[in-house]
């Protein structure tokens, strides 16, 4: 860590869950963190777990510099079953009554709650119902009446899980429920929250409900994180991807509604592509070190999916359980930090463009400037700008060197962790020097060096959108001299 708690770090971010229940995580966020993104699950966080958390983030700000993204991942449509107890024992070729008739009422191996009230008004004979992201389904034999399914179990076991998902069902339920827009029009009256994530979505109009629904509430400068989870996205990602401020690869629920679920790995590399043509980030989720919930080791199998999915160009990797009841939070971020900079190690050997180049003037221009071999000399980037859509310009080249993100705005800040880049909150007037303000930020960073430059990109003109792509400045400054850490 660098002077004034600036973290040089452009490697793969980290999405960092925590919720309802007690985790040694929670004590340590600021030291294990630092610079990050801590999502609140709202399905497993109350209220009053949430002024907890809220009042725990403010003192990491606090004491960090105001670097911390928060990000409330919304429920969705709750299409989950009720009570299962202890769990229930589902038989192979038994058939099985799934009721929306009093959810709390514990499941029996004939008859099953559910909180879906509309399954019998959608579901239709033949159609698949899958359990716990997919690990057992049951075939629907007919809708016995305007609250009873009867189903047979096609692949059983033991479930305890509740999640349901229905793959071959359209199902015309918005993606932001009427639970979850009372939820955020309270959390979000204080201006804590960065972001927030989108859950079960599968069109553009999902994305727009959702924006929408923030400049009702007074808040439409929070951001919005599409999470990936239905075919019906897949099929629309390019779209989805130019409304929303990230994606989520939410690989759980993915992986149960896919045809093929076999196609995941290449799904998920489409899903990234779709972020990096655009200059947004993407957070890769599920199971990703769900081993560490009680080993201060992954896997070897881990390690390698890990490098699979940073050397694609996920820019974020997100710890669910592993943070929110893990033993070992210190050593997830390790390993996925150690294996960031493995990846980043090859990176710095290819010669090779990245393929996500449009033919403007301005492309062109931005990345004969990055990519040239006489920059071999320059140590990174740094840009300076208000505002984040001019790092989306830059940073969708993926440049080799490593990205200094400077803003003023601490929103732009906070959204820039789930960028591969390092942030940097300044405080300064467009009116001020560039490259004075580039070089404190370089000095913070401890970056100095006798002949080696950087590159600075400045830009402070023009409104917070993709439409304007004006850069003010292109210029190489020199690095600072050691001599200069002694003022």
């Amino acid at each position: 860590m660098a002077a004034n708690g600036v973290v040089f770090d452009h490697t793969v971010k980290i999405v960092a869950t925590i919720g309802e229940r007690t985790s040694p995580a929670y004590d340590k966020l600021e030291e294990i963190l630092g610079q990050g993104t801590i999502r609140i699950n709202l399905a497993f966080c109350s209220k009053e777990r949430y002024q907890e958390l809220r009042d725990l983030i403010r003192r990491i700000r606090t004491k960090g510099g105001d670097k911390i993204n928060i990000l409330l991942d919304a429920v969705g449509p709750r299409v989950k079953l009720g009570n299962l107890g202890s769990g229930v024992n589902l038989k192979e070729g038994a058939e099985v009554v799934i009721t929306t008739q009093d959810p709390k009422k514990a499941a029996t191996e004939d008859r099953i709650g559910t909180i879906f009230k509309e399954l019998p008004q959608f579901i239709k004979p033949g159609d698949p119902i899958l359990l716990a992201e997919g690990k057992f389904k049951l075939e629907t034999v007919r809708v016995l009446n305007e609250t009873d399914v009867l189903t047979r179990v096609v692949k059983g076991g033991f479930c305890k899980k509740r999640g349901i998902n229905l793959p071959k069902t359209d199902l015309p339920v918005p993606a932001l429920s009427d639970n979850d827009k009372e939820d955020l029009a309270e959390l979000l009256k204080e201006p804590d929250v960065d972001m927030v994530a989108l859950s079960f979505v599968r069109n553009v109009a999902d994305v727009k409900m959702l924006r929408d629904f923030l400049e009702q509430v007074g808040r439409p400068d929070v951001r919005i994180m599409s999470k990936i989870e239905t075919t019906p996205a897949v099929e629309n990602i390019n779209a989805i991807a130019s409304v929303s401020d990230a994606l989520m690869v939410a690989r759980g629920d993915l992986w149960a509604e896919l045809e093929n679920p076999w196609s995941l790995p290449s799904v998920t590399c489409d899903i990234i592509k779709a972020g990096q043509a655009i200059g947004i980030p993407v957070v890769t989720a599920t199971q990703t070190l769900s081993s560490m919930q009680t080993n201060d080791l992954p896997t070897r199998a881990e390690v390698d999916e890990l490098y699979f999915l940073i050397s694609r160009g996920t820019d974020c990797i997100m710890g669910s359980e592993e943070f929110a009841v893990g033993m070992y939070p210190e050593a997830v971020v390790h390993s996925i930090k150690a294996v960031g900079k493995e990846v980043d190690k090859e990176i710095q050997k290819s010669l090779s463009v990245p393929r996500y180049l449009s033919s403007t003037p301005l492309d062109r221009e931005l990345a004969g400037i990055i990519w040239a071999e006489g920059t071999k000399r320059i140590r990174c980037i740094c840009i300076i700008s208000s505002r984040a859509n001019y790092l989306k310009e830059v940073y969708r080249h993926r440049p080799r060197k490593p990205l200094i993100a400077i803003s003023n705005h601490s929103k732009s800040v906070h959204y820039f962790q789930l960028f591969q880049v390092v942030p940097v909150l300044g405080k300064f007037q467009v009116t001020d020097d560039a490259s004075a303000i580039a070089r404190a930020a370089l000095k913070q960073l401890h970056l100095f060096g006798q002949h080696d430059s950087a590159l600075l990109i400045v830009n402070h003109t023009g409104p917070d959108t993709t439409k304007d792509h004006h850069f003010s400045r292109i210029e190489e400054i020199p690095l600072p001299s050691s001599a200069d850490s002694l003022d």
